[in-house]
Parts: structure tokens; sequence; C-alpha cells
């Protein structure tokens, strides 16, 4: 049965199964070649020990510019609400003002009506009084004329 999980050749097996084939020699300069590549790019616990402390450094750079890009678009956005809210009292104000203009404007309007209605009023009070004093007279006339 073949198995899934094979051990791999020492330096030594590998060394006896190529000797044959390519001679003492070359056989040992072929194996001192591979030792020396796969050293050369195999990546030790030193490099990765760089690596980890220059992405660090990488990391902590990148946060400190971002904390001074966050501090950077904060103040911007301060000074643009209070210029905003500068110009909302501004236009708050003007709408103040034209309201309180049309609000005088309406309340002189409703004095002078008011004035025609209680000269109107009095006018048609006048005719009133003068008609009920002209039909009691009337009355009264008759009434003494009648007991003479």
């Amino acid at each position: 049965m073949y198995n899934a999980i094979r051990a791999m050749p020492t330096v030594l097996e590998l060394y006896e199964k190529l000797k044959p084939k390519l001679g003492e020699e070359e056989a040992r300069s072929l194996l001192e070649f591979i030792e020396t590549s796969v050293d050369q790019r195999a990546a030790t616990k030193a490099d990765l020990q760089r690596t980890e402390s220059a992405l660090r450094e990488d990391l902590h750079v990148t946060a400190a510019s971002l904390r001074e890009e966050m501090h950077a678009t904060a103040g911007s956005l301060r000074e643009e609400m209070h210029a905003t809210a500068g110009s909302l009292r501004e236009e708050l104000h003007a709408t103040a003002g034209s309201l309180r203009e049309e609000l005088h404007a309406t309340a002189a309007s409703l004095r002078e009506e008011m004035h025609k209605m209680r000269a109107e009023l009095i006018k048609w009070s006048f005719a009133f009084w003068i008609g009920n004093i002209a039909v009691l007279s009337g009355i009264m006339f008759a009434l003494l004329r009648g007991s003479r």
C-alpha cells in the first residue's frame, strides 16, 4: 500500500543513490550545490525577525501617519462646522429681521383696517340712534296728540 507521507531521504542516502549513476565527484558536487542553494534561499530565524521588525516599524509609521491625517481632517471639519454655523446664524438673523418687518407691516395694515371699521361702526351707530330717536319722537308725538 502507498504511504501518502514518505520520509525525505537524507543527504547520505541521496548521495549513495546518485554515486553509481553520476560518479562520486559529480554526486558530491551536485549535493553541495543543492545544499548551498537551499541554505541561501531558506529564510533563517534572523531573517524572519528582521522582516517582523521591519513590518512592525512600517505599521507604526503608517499608524502615526493615519493619526496625523485624522487630526488634520478633524481640524478641517471643525473649521467647516464653525463656518457653517456662522453662516446659519447670519441667515437666521436675516430671516428673523424680514419676519419682523413683515409682522410690523401686517400689524400696521390691521390697525388701518380696524380704524376704518371703527369709523363705519360709529356711522352706523349714529344712524341707528337717529332712527331710534325719530321713532320714539313719533310715538311720543302720537301719544301726546291722542291724549288731548
